[in-house]
């Protein structure tokens, strides 16, 4: 009879094992004694333990090295650059390519300022350089604008006439006075439309059959 009883254990110890087990969910047999359930229980808890996870180390770039990756981007960058750049033109193609950019229609509406041509109903421009040469006559206050190459375009911006003013000092003393001022005021237009152009070429014809 003391043997079965220390193979059950104390009642008490297997009442507190079997409340144990029921809280963490182990099945056993109701007569099951108090040594057996203690290794269900100890069997159940290590297989919840949780296993170690293996994390590889992260790979720490030293100075020297972030540095060297840099280099090579920039290398890269500029390699790819260089690549895209345009073709080496040839000297034709290179002249060919400025007098295109200067002989390129701008259409302009143009107000003379310059005082001493209040009078005049346009004026004829001629500028020129190694390549290129263009004579163009430009009307003042015309509505509908006037198309002129580029380089003259450029000419006429930086034209200058003196203008003459009264200038009162701190006594009341008048004095005329000179200063410089853009001699004309030139209002960049957008390109005309081709329905536009018909119309204007038809306007244009009509003026020289009227004319002749």
């Amino acid at each position: 009879m003391s043997d079965q009883t220390e193979n059950q254990g104390t009642g008490s110890d297997l009442d507190s094992l079997k409340a144990q087990a029921a809280d963490l969910g182990v099945k056993h047999h109701p007569a099951m004694g108090a040594e057996k359930l203690q290794k269900l229980i100890d069997k159940h808890l290590a297989d919840e333990e949780p296993k170690p996870v293996h994390v590889q180390p992260t790979e720490i770039m030293t100075v020297s090295e972030i540095t060297e990756l840099q280099e090579l981007r920039k290398m890269k960058l500029e390699l790819d650059a260089k690549s895209k750049k345009a073709p080496v033109l040839t000297e034709s193609q290179k002249r060919a390519a400025v007098i295109k950019k200067a002989g390129k229609l701008i259409r302009i509406r143009v107000t003379c300022m310059n005082p001493n041509k209040r009078d005049w109903e346009g004026e004829m421009y001629t500028v020129s350089n190694d390549l290129v040469k263009f004579a163009k006559y430009v009307p003042f206050n015309n509505d509908e604008g006037w198309h002129v190459p580029q380089m003259i375009l450029n000419h006429m911006k930086e034209r200058q006439c003196q203008v003459f003013f009264t200038s009162i000092d701190d006594r009341g003393n008048k004095t005329r006075k000179g200063k410089l001022v853009p001699e004309l005021a030139i209002e960049i237009m957008s390109p005309l439309t081709v329905t536009e152009l018909q119309e204007l070429a038809q306007r244009q014809s009509m003026a020289k059959g009227e004319a002749a």
